[in-house]
């Protein structure tokens, strides 16, 4: 599989952890800022890091941002130069271009100017908070594998669930693991012979997409 290049522009709270998971993952990460502090508030080594002024699109070419596939913009205290950013990678030919927004409005611009997509990281955190909040209360605990891609689902089963098969408590995603209260791990568990009473603990596995369906379901 090909090793996706990213470039990453604006290394504040969000764009910094963005390029930390970036390059932790093994991708070739370029990132930039205006500000030399910020760059030094990555933890891993990009392979590129530039002060620049983004809307200047030589700067860009020089930094090598036009030979990156994906370009992440999350340049948020200024709306008017993250737009110009935007305006600014497309002139140099980066086709795949993902920009944080600060507000709808914002968001809207971003998208008429063709950004692949726009991103609400604020919006987005107090969403996860709210299904934290309410997993926590259905007893589970949600872990990500990779990048955001692979999740995997604990389960401790309560009086609600109690009494029904693995297949119906799993529904979409797939049991990796089933543990009855005081026993050993199962690998692999028969889903349709299999029924759960409470304080039994289930790992399910599957894409983020996957989960969301799950949650949908189940909440």
């Amino acid at each position: 599989m090909k090793n996706i290049s990213y470039g990453v522009i604006g290394l504040g709270k969000f764009g910094s952890v963005v390029a930390d998971e970036l390059i932790a993952s093994g991708h070739a990460v370029i990132i930039a800022d205006k500000d030399e502090e910020a760059l030094k508030s990555i933890s891993n080594s990009p392979k590129c890091a530039y002060i620049l002024d983004s809307t200047n699109t030589l700067a860009l070419k020089e930094a090598g941002f036009n030979d990156v596939e994906i370009v992440i913009v999350s340049i948020g205290d200024n709306v008017e130069k993250s737009i110009l950013t935007l305006m600014a990678l497309k002139d140099i030919g980066v086709k795949t271009i993902v920009a944080k927004a600060t507000s709808n409005i914002h968001g809207q611009i971003l998208s008429k100017l063709s950004a692949s997509k726009v991103i609400y990281p604020e919006k987005e955190s107090a969403k996860r908070l709210v299904k934290d909040f309410f997993n926590k209360k259905r007893n589970f605990e949600i872990f990500d594998l990779s990048a955001n891609t692979i999740r995997a689902v604990k389960i401790t089963i309560d009086d609600d669930l109690a009494g029904n098969s693995l297949k119906h408590i799993s529904k979409n995603m797939r049991v990796i693991a089933y543990k009855k209260s005081n026993s050993n791990w199962e690998i692999m568990p028969n889903l349709q012979t299999t029924i759960v009473y409470s304080g039994d603990i289930i790992m399910l596995l599957g894409t983020a997409k996957e989960l969301s369906e799950f949650e949908s379901k189940t909440m």
